[in-house]
């Protein structure tokens, strides 16, 4: 059965494309009908790379909030070895990624209120297992038992 990705309710078929839940009373973009009240996967299928970091502010907010992370942490690792490794390394690359360390900083605060000082492996990876495990409780209300007289 069809259903939504927020409530866990049966969707109705507006056309081939457009699906409507009437509990949250919206229509329902296609990732957002899945199947037997089951959430929304919100881990992304890869790793974000070093090129991913040149990306524009808009495309930075399509990211999930893992990526952010991750792509936070590759950004400021990549500040701080640019900078003390080369000895030539220019203000206005320095202020480019520290610039970029800004966006995402603040990308991340307004997803969660706040953004880590201190970004490790294991931080994210705890972060990554409570996403993963949050999506696992299905979305369904079980039937009352009936009562005997």
């Amino acid at each position: 059965m069809k259903t939504c990705a927020y409530c866990g309710s049966p969707v109705t078929f507006v056309d081939m494309d457009e699906c409507y839940c009437s509990f949250c009373t919206m229509k329902l973009k296609r990732e957002d009908v899945l199947e037997n009240g089951k959430r929304k996967s919100l881990l992304p299928s890869s790793q974000p790379t070093l090129s991913d970091l040149n990306k524009s502010t808009p495309e930075l907010m399509c990211f999930s909030t893992v990526e952010l992370l991750f792509l936070l942490k590759l950004a400021r690792k990549e500040r701080a070895d640019e900078f003390t490794e080369a000895a030539e390394y220019s203000f206005s690359e320095y202020e480019k990624a520290t610039r970029k360390c800004f966006v995402l900083e603040n990308l991340v605060r307004e997803r969660i209120g706040y953004y880590p000082a201190k970004l490790t492996e294991s931080y994210i990876q705890t972060l990554a297992a409570r996403v993963e495990e949050s999506s696992k409780k299905e979305m369904v209300i079980q039937q009352p038992k009936q009562i005997e007289n």
